[in-house]
Formats: structure tokens, C-alpha cells, sequence
């Protein structure tokens, strides 16, 4: 199977420039080239719903949003109506998702809580950047931390505490929603497998934002590779997101890679088949 480009209009040649463009591109820069996509794409999106729905209230227009952008269910939840927090368009417009991220984070760290930054936002920043309307967080979460990090993220986030608490017993997920923005923060409890204690034990603290200094902890880019195998895997091996996010990364980070370590953990992940495809693609072997 030959190099594939990420999109079928791009050519080999142009694709080799833009990722020698990337690969010299610091994240903090990549990520902001994400959010100004984002606000791009929302723009539009606001457009498109004022033309479906001409007559439509502003809380109407929001939460038709909500719906598309969340889902309806949690969309119901986060801003049922008697909900005075509806964004206006200029929160909308103005969404950063690495601030929004750090809200986040900084409580984490606040409570001793380990966590790792993976996902779309950890392979824009490694990768190609796509927009994206969610940050996913790896995180150590124990119960004595719910109700603390819950009261700390009131009034800014939409969150469920039992559902949290859920979460971490199950070592299962949650939601918290930037109301604001209806920006999603997805966190995943980390499993006690060894995968998950590697993928935090290898965190890298990353510089997210310049002016001012502002870091949090990533993922490895090998860190990111194999979960998003493992996630497109899951998904039935269908996702062109997922599988393009997986070649961004390795096409960008390239010589850089511990190919060992990929090599290490792919079989235990029953993604080994798929991490050759993956590199075969992305040029890194024949």
C-alpha cells in the first residue's frame, strides 16, 4: 500500500511541504491555527441555522446548536429551559479551546490529580490540526476528588457529579461542558492496566500558549498513536478522522518517533496490524 496523502486533492509533493511547515511549527502555534479553524467553522455554522430557523429566538438558535454540536441529550441537560447561561454569539465566536482546556486542568493540578491531554487537540498539536469541538483528558481521578473538583467548576461548566462519581468507579468517562462555548471536555478514568499508568508516566509538559506562558501535560506523540489505534479499532476501523489523526502524527513526527515503544505495545493493544498499515501509509516504511 502506497503513501497516503490526507486528502484526496493534495498532492504527494504539496503534502511533503505542508508537513516539513508543520514539523517546524511549535504546538502552542498549531493549536492557535486550530482555534482560529474553529471559529471559522462556528461562524458558518451560525449562519447556516439563522437561514434554516429565520424566526428563531437567540435561546432558540442556541440550543438548536447545542444539539448538533453536543448531541441532544446532553445538549437537554446542560441547557434545559430555565436556563439563564445561554451563550450569545460573541462567546460562541470567541471559543479558545486550550482556555477552556486549562480550566480544566489547572484544577487537576490544584488537586494532585495526574492527567494526560490526548485526543484531536494532542494530535493537532503533534500532527495536522482539524477542528475540533472537544479536548480529552486521560486522568487519574479518584472519589475523594468529585466533589472538590465538581464545586471548583461550578457556574462555568455544565457537570453531573453522580455521574462523575459514576465515572470514576467504573473507570468509565464523563462530560463537563464550557457553558459559555459549548465547548466539551471529555474525561476518561484511567484503567488499571499498564497502558494507561504508561501513558501518564510519560506525560510531556508542553507550552500551549505564549503570551502569557501557559502549559499543560500531553501526551507522548507515540502515546497518541496508539490510542487513537486503539479508538479507531473500537469505532469498527471506519473513521477517516481517526485514521487521518493517526498519520498526521506519524508523517510529523517521523524520525522522532521510539518506534520501539510503538512496537512494544501495539501487539498487547491488538493494533499491530494496524500500526504497519499506518506507517506503510504514512512513508515511514516500505
Amino acid at each position: 500500500m502506497p503513501y497516503k496523502t490526507q486528502s484526496a486533492d493534495t498532492s504527494e509533493q504539496a503534502e511533503r511541504v505542508q508537513i516539513a511547515l508543520l514539523r517546524a511549527a511549535p504546538p502552542w502555534r498549531k493549536l492557535a491555527l486550530l482555534d482560529d479553524l474553529n471559529r471559522t467553522v462556528r461562524r458558518f455554522a451560525i449562519a447556516h441555522a439563522r437561514l434554516r430557523q429565520p424566526g428563531a429566538s437567540s435561546a432558540q438558535l442556541w440550543r438548536t446548536l447545542a444539539g448538533a454540536w453536543l448531541g441532544n441529550d446532553s445538549a437537554a441537560r446542560a441547557y434545559d429551559p430555565a436556563a439563564t447561561h445561554m451563550p450569545d454569539e460573541r462567546m460562541l465566536l470567541e471559543t479558545d479551546a486550550i482556555a477552556v482546556t486549562l480550566l480544566v486542568t489547572e484544577q487537576f493540578e490544584a488537586l494532585g490529580v495526574p492527567y494526560v491531554l490526548g485526543g484531536s487537540l494532542a494530535s493537532g498539536a503533534q500532527g495536522i490540526f482539524h477542528a475540533t469541538n472537544d479536548a480529552d483528558l486521560l486522568a487519574d481521578l479518584r472519589l475523594i476528588h468529585a466533589e472538590p473538583l465538581a464545586a471548583a467548576l461550578q457556574g462555568g461548566f455544565y457537570l453531573d457529579l453522580e455521574a462523575l462519581r459514576d465515572a470514576i468507579r467504573t473507570h468509565g468517562s464523563c462530560n463537563f461542558i464550557h457553558l459559555r462555548t459549548m465547548f466539551k471536555v471529555d474525561v476518561f478514568i484511567a484503567r488499571p492496566r499498564p497502558f494507561d499508568h504508561s501513558q501518564l508516566a510519560r506525560r510531556i509538559p508542553c507550552l500551549v500558549r505564549q503570551d502569557p506562558p501557559r502549559s499543560l501535560y500531553m501526551a507522548s506523540p507515540e502515546d497518541t498513536i496508539l490510542a487513537k489505534l486503539e479508538w479507531y479499532l473500537a469505532g469498527g476501523g471506519v473513521s477517516d478522522r481517526q485514521w487521518n489523526d493517526i498519520l498526521g502524527v506519524l508523517k510529523v513526527q517521523a524520525d522522532a518517533l521510539d518506534r520501539g515503544y510503538l512496537d512494544q505495545w501495539a501487539p498487547s493493544l491488538r493494533v499491530a496490524g494496524l500500526l504497519h498499515r499506518a506507517l506503510v501509509e504514512s512513508g515511514l516504511v516500505t
